[in-house]
């Protein structure tokens, strides 16, 4: 059995990179992305829970979850470029 909380933590990422990738590509199609964007409440939960898989993980999770950390940054900050 594998470590759950890390499970989470990528995909609570990997869904709010997603929905950032579904609005840019609407964004070229003009097409309204209001459905699409995620919330600071979005981003908060999945740092909360990276954050708990770090007490967790082993060394390999832990540059995992890094590296999930500056994906989640790099999506938080394209959205905000987008603004």
């Amino acid at each position: 059995m594998g470590n759950n909380i890390f499970q989470r933590a990528r995909e609570a990422v990997s869904n709010l990179v997603g929905k950032n990738e579904e609005g840019q590509h609407e964004q070229h199609e003009q097409i309204s992305q209001q459905n699409n964007d995620f919330s600071n409440e979005d981003v908060s939960v999945a740092q909360n829970i990276i954050s708990s898989a770090m007490a967790d993980s082993s060394d390999a999770e832990r540059q995992q979850l890094a590296e999930l950390q500056e994906e989640l940054d790099q999506t938080k900050s394209s959205t905000q470029d987008q603004q």
